[in-house]
């Protein structure tokens, strides 16, 4: 089985271009069977790392001193309340501060969200039935786990030195 330099997807013997992006197969790791056993471990990664990222990669639009000098702090962003901890403990004009600021707020808010549905569904099952306390379990949990995604996800591209949306809520500028 090859795998597409490209993008990473796996590509079916005989075929002639990656079913996923269309590139060439000539291009593509495995193709051959003189490629090293590296090269597919190299190729899985690469399709780990695009799939952890899901969202647009915006790195090329900051400094890269800009980055290495506040990584740190902005990585502390996706833990919850601290989301302004870039804004006051960076440089006021870093860029990188204010968009990891903003990643951090917009998990923030999703958290509190899972955590209000969740609190309503379970209020619902005390009055009305106990159905309703299955539905606040489900909520609770799967929001939960989505959330810690989500910060894994922003955290591990920050102190990677990137700055890629998360995926779904990544998109949204509350701070500019």
């Amino acid at each position: 089985m090859a795998f597409c330099n490209q993008c990473g997807a796996q590509i079916p013997d005989g075929a002639n271009n990656c079913p996923s992006c269309g590139a060439s197969v000539s291009g593509a790791a495995g193709a051959n069977n003189n490629t090293n056993a590296n090269s597919a471990g190299e190729q899985f990664q690469k399709a780990a790392a695009a799939a952890a990222s899901l969202g647009a990669d915006h790195t090329s639009e900051f400094d890269p001193a800009d980055i290495e000098a506040n990584k740190v702090m902005c990585g502390l962003a996706y833990f919850g309340i601290l989301f302004f901890l870039p804004l006051v403990a960076c440089p006021s004009d870093s860029k990188y501060a204010k968009f990891h600021a903003n990643q951090g707020l917009l998990l923030l808010l999703v958290c509190i969200a899972v955590g209000i549905v969740s609190g309503i569904f379970g209020t619902l099952g005390f009055w009305v039935t106990g159905f309703f306390y299955v539905f606040s379990y489900i909520i609770s949990s799967l929001g939960g786990l989505a959330t810690l995604a989500l910060m894994i996800i922003g955290m591990v591209n920050t102190f990677g030195g990137k700055a890629v949306e998360l995926p779904i809520i990544g998109r949204i500028t509350l701070i500019k």
